[in-house]
């Protein structure tokens, strides 16, 4: 059962993380922030005076693949925290898929909204990550929220990752998946807004309560401070671990490869092969082409040799060994 963290009897509650916004993504996103931090950024991800070099995914279809699957697999995630269907569990089961669906939808939305008004475009990334984002929000307090509470908190979820998402570019840590953002920054709010929006008994129905009857946790505001302690918790156990346990690998095997097996990529060195066509260098400029001159006609003067022209300085490019594009520059770089 759950124990009273502030008081020793029923009308206090545990904390409230029904399938792990907390105890799950916090965990992760924390950890991760430590990790890039302690690795550093990726090779030309910003430039000499700090400004960030805009990359983008290798395969926009895969990555909504990969979130629809997601966000499928999500209802096992949450509903399945209900670990039986008896006794009434099967209805939080059920208003657990509601609740995580509409935040989800909603994440994606106002995703949408986020990258056009800052953006300036529609960008698929964003509108994905909002998603996900939702997704983790919702997590801790899909069996205490209400519908029109799980649209709320999937609203917010995004506002939550793009912050934190330009707050990291800002400082320059480089998170190529938005680790922190998503699963970090979105795991927090995630239970915060358990003890925000929820209700004595919504928490008594879902189970989250060892009193016999509803407590007055929630209307009385301690719900929420038991919510922020174990925010508090987990963000200081995960850093200071996770801050130990990256120090000891750097300072013993290591934690970053050499920067030429960087610019071929690891599926070279660590697999023999190469994931795309072509083996590719990243932010390896080709060495211009020259360029055979034309036979000429009798009486006709030779053509000169020539070499076209390099990329532009601020370009990161992508060259795949032993050729080049019909410009004589390598393709552009994709992250």
């Amino acid at each position: 059962d759950p124990k009273p963290l502030l008081k020793g009897d029923t009308t206090s509650n545990g904390m409230i993380d029904f399938a792990g916004s907390g105890v799950v993504h916090m965990v992760g996103g924390w950890s991760g922030l430590v990790g890039a931090i302690i690795i550093g950024p990726r090779k030309n991800r910003f430039d000499a005076d700090g400004r960030v070099v805009p990359t983008s995914g290798h395969n926009t279809t895969m990555m909504a693949l990969g979130t629809i699957i997601l966000w499928f697999g999500w209802y096992g995630f949450n509903c399945g925290s209900t670990l039986m269907l008896s006794g009434g569990a099967a209805n939080v089961a059920g208003k657990v898929a509601v609740t995580t669906t509409i935040s989800a939808a909603s994440g994606c939305l106002v995703a949408v909204v986020i990258s056009r008004v800052f953006e300036h475009t529609f960008d698929i990334g964003i509108a994905l990550n909002g998603i996900l984002a939702a997704l983790v929000g919702v997590t801790a307090g899909c069996s205490v929220l209400d519908p029109w509470q799980a649209f709320l908190v999937g609203c917010v979820s995004p506002m939550v990752y793009y912050g934190a998402h330009v707050v990291l570019l800002r400082f320059q840590i480089d998170d190529p998946l938005d680790a922190f953002p998503i699963h970090g920054c979105c795991g927090a709010w995630g239970l915060l807004s358990s003890g925000i929006f929820c209700t004595d008994d919504n928490v008594f129905l879902s189970g989250s309560t060892n009193a016999s009857a509803p407590n007055s946790a929630c209307g009385r505001g301690e719900q929420f401070a038991v919510q922020l302690i174990a925010m508090l918790a987990i963000a200081t156990w995960s850093l200071a671990l996770s801050g130990f346990t990256f120090w000891v690998m750097r300072a013993t095997v290591g934690i970053r490869v050499p920067e030429d097996i960087e610019s071929e990529g690891l599926d070279r060195s660590e697999h023999g092969a190469t994931a795309y066509a072509g083996s590719f260098r990243i932010g390896h400029q080709h060495p211009p082409r020259q360029v055979a001159p034309e036979p000429a006609g009798k009486g006709e003067p030779q053509a000169e040799h020539h070499q076209l022209p390099p990329p532009p300085a601020n370009v990161t490019t992508v060259v795949p060994f032993g050729h080049a594009d019909s410009n004589g520059w390598g393709a552009l770089g994709m992250d």
